[in-house]
């Protein structure tokens, strides 16, 4: 394992001196306990694995998940030993997975109603914090529900009211993922369909195309390269680690975040900034 911390420890030192907006340039990253070695190890495999994660969701071509940004894939039964995708799946709660792009426009999926006991959706962004907006726990999805993600860095969108949207949910990156988790009540075959059918009416759309408009324009994101195993660690953790910090809003008051390796170290870096 030393290599591998090493490797962890040189990348985000220089990570820490570069990141964001380069400031006067020293290289020396002497003076590392043991202790903030694994600080950073711990700050900063969250956000490489869910980006592995997230990215592996939307664009790898071999997922038989794969969404695309701002599209939705839903499952059309139960998952087994063959569902390669997750690592673990659940197969008593069949998933809907959207991957979401914010940066040109918030974007707003619609869900359907569920005659299910357990239905949740849960979000997350590279960070890892998940939130669940919608869960039958609370009430939700007895009727039909559209919910707008944006985050602070989405051009042309603050958080305001739009007709038709019934929950507004601030994300905190630009590229992240909504999870719906349905229990379909296999032991009721026509419940289930019912609600297997249900899954398939999930439908993303940006803010434009949701109001009936052509979605804007959106510029090729500029991703480093994803894996599925540890390699990133070994060849371009520090460039998606620069990645991760100028796509994620990082709370200046939460502890977490400030401990996250050079996230507070500039003023550039933090919430709200754009980049």
């Amino acid at each position: 394992m030393r290599p591998f911390v090493n490797s962890m420890v040189v990348s985000l030192t220089l990570l820490s001196l570069v990141s964001c907006a380069p400031t006067q340039g020293t290289s020396e990253s002497a003076g590392f306990s043991e202790a903030e070695i694994e600080n950073i190890v711990r700050r900063s495999y969250q956000y490489v694995s869910m980006f592995n994660v997230i990215n592996k969701g939307a664009m790898m071509d071999e997922n038989p998940m794969r969404t695309g940004w701002n599209g939705t894939f839903a499952a059309a039964m139960l998952m087994d030993h063959t569902m390669q995708a997750i690592a673990r799946p659940n197969n008593d709660t069949p998933y809907v997975a959207t991957g979401l792009d914010l940066r040109a426009e918030p974007v707003v999926v619609s869900y359907p109603a569920f005659d299910s006991k357990y239905v949740a959706l849960e979000s997350s962004a590279y960070d890892h914090y998940v939130d669940i907006p919608l869960s039958t726990t609370k009430g939700d999805f007895a009727a039909p529900t559209t919910v707008l993600y944006y985050t602070q860095r989405t051009e042309g969108y603050a958080g305001e009211p739009v007709e038709g949207v019934d929950i507004i949910h601030e994300m905190t990156g630009d590229f992240c993922g909504a999870f719906l988790r349905v229990l379909p009540h296999a032991a009721e075959p026509e419940r289930m369909q019912r609600n297997l059918a249900a899954m398939q009416e999930v439908r993303a759309r940006t803010l434009s195309e949701f109001l009936g408009q052509l979605a804007k324009p959106v510029a090729g994101p500029g991703f480093p390269a994803f894996n599925t195993g540890t390699g990133i660690y070994q060849s371009n953790s520090l460039e998606v680690m620069q990645f991760l910090f100028n796509h994620t809003t990082f709370d200046p008051t939460d502890e977490m975040d400030l401990g996250v390796p050079g996230g507070h170290e500039n003023p550039r870096c933090g919430a709200g900034h754009r980049f």
